[in-house]
């Protein structure tokens, strides 16, 4: 079997770009729900389905999508589902009514679904163990870029010019995406043939894994959506609030510097604790005060929260099955974001009703209970050795 090249820098930066893309689609929504609903004369709880529709598509399409990257190669994979998330972003900003435009976002979340994965398993195809969180930490770095612009470009939009301004900025860089990507190279599979979803579904430890992500999708992805929300309930404009909210991307840059550097010295499961305790704090703050002050800080302890938390959740998916790292990572995705999209729908009516203290007060228990769980399951998994085939 042919060698593989190492990664450079620049494909790196593809990746990177990618997920940048894909993270300002996914988080661009939060700011324009009120804006959405305004528009279409409908309630908040009503609007909240652009997103909550999103996230159970981009959850639930994973497993078809680690199929294609099976069969078809992680990069061309990227760039059929950025085709079609193309027309999809088009479809949305010229949506007529609500429905297409819950339609037009759900089939942009389903294509969506494949960006990250993807860039997920070509890490795990092409970097080595000892170095991947190092190149994970940078993906997440990108991904805080793109949740930074989405919710601050998102909310002046929203407010300056129309909601469809906002997503029309995705669809040009999908479109610019799928003409880069060409220059990335397909990985070169390192170890045995590609094994499915039934291989993952049979091991222990991948079960475990994704129970713990189903959760952590509801605690870290489902409330963030309602972040922009809550602060615009307080009488301020989608643009604070997206100012706002934006200091997330903020809190996520500036911890993943210091995660990269603690990688190989702190142990895991202290990395998912110090995660979970920041998210719990930032709860905790919203469920008190919706003002732009304290939801401003605790919009930058998520980010550092994500940045600890669930980089460390990215590197272990794709070391637990490395036999079956395409269709791990494809499940892992999909349990982040069925939670997210759950708790996106659950938590609307008490989003519809200004019941912030409840919503964000629940949260903080659901996050310190993952945290427990995930931090001592991690522990115990330890550092196994995986052969060196398999890196």
């Amino acid at each position: 079997m042919t060698p593989q090249a190492p990664v450079s820098r620049g494909q790196v930066q593809l990746l990177m770009a990618a997920s940048a893309t894909s993270s300002f689609d996914r988080f661009v929504t939060g700011p324009l729900l009120l804006t959405v609903a305004d528009s279409f004369s409908v309630s908040l709880t009503t609007a909240a389905s652009v997103a909550s529709t999103y996230y159970l598509l981009y959850g639930v399409s994973q497993p078809f999508w680690g199929l294609c990257s099976d069969r078809l190669g992680r990069v061309r994979t990227m760039r059929l589902a950025l085709t079609v998330a193309t027309v999809s972003g088009l479809c949305a900003v010229l949506a007529p009514t609500l429905t297409t435009l819950v339609v037009s976002r759900s089939f942009a979340g389903a294509a969506m679904g494949a960006v990250v994965p993807s860039c997920l398993v070509y890490v795990g195809d092409a970097v080595p163990l000892a170095r991947r969180q190092h190149t994970l930490t940078d993906l997440n770095a990108a991904t805080a870029g793109g949740i930074t612009l989405a919710t601050a470009l998102g909310g002046v939009l929203a407010a300056s010019v129309s909601w469809r301004a906002a997503f029309a900025v995705p669809v040009v860089g999908t479109a610019v995406l799928i003409l880069l990507l060409r220059r990335l190279p397909e990985p070169v599979a390192a170890g045995a043939a590609p094994r499915g979803i039934g291989t993952v579904l049979r091991h222990r430890w991948g079960r475990r894994v994704l129970a713990l992500t189903l959760v952590e999708g509801a605690a870290l992805l489902g409330l963030l959506t309602y972040l922009a929300p809550a602060v615009e309930s307080t009488g301020r404009s989608a643009t604070t609030a997206g100012l706002v909210v934006a200091l997330y991307g903020v809190g996520l840059l500036l911890a993943s510097r210091v995660v990269k550097r603690a990688v190989g010295r702190t142990p895991p499961a202290r990395l998912i604790a110090a995660g979970t305790l920041s998210l719990v704090v930032a709860y905790l703050l919203v469920a008190v005060s919706q003002e732009p002050l304290p939801v401003g800080v605790a919009a930058l302890l998520v980010g550092c929260g994500w940045a600890a938390m669930h980089s460390t959740m990215q590197a272990w998916a794709t070391e637990v099955v490395p036999e079956a790292r395409a269709a791990m990572v494809s499940l892992f995705a999909a349990m982040l974001f069925l939670g997210s999209g759950l708790a996106t729908g659950v938590l609307a009516p008490l989003a519809g009703d200004n019941r912030w203290g409840a919503m964000f007060g629940s949260a903080a228990v659901l996050a310190a209970a993952f945290g427990v769980v995930a931090a001592f399951t991690r522990s115990r998994f330890g550092s196994r050795r995986v052969p060196a085939d398999l890196r």
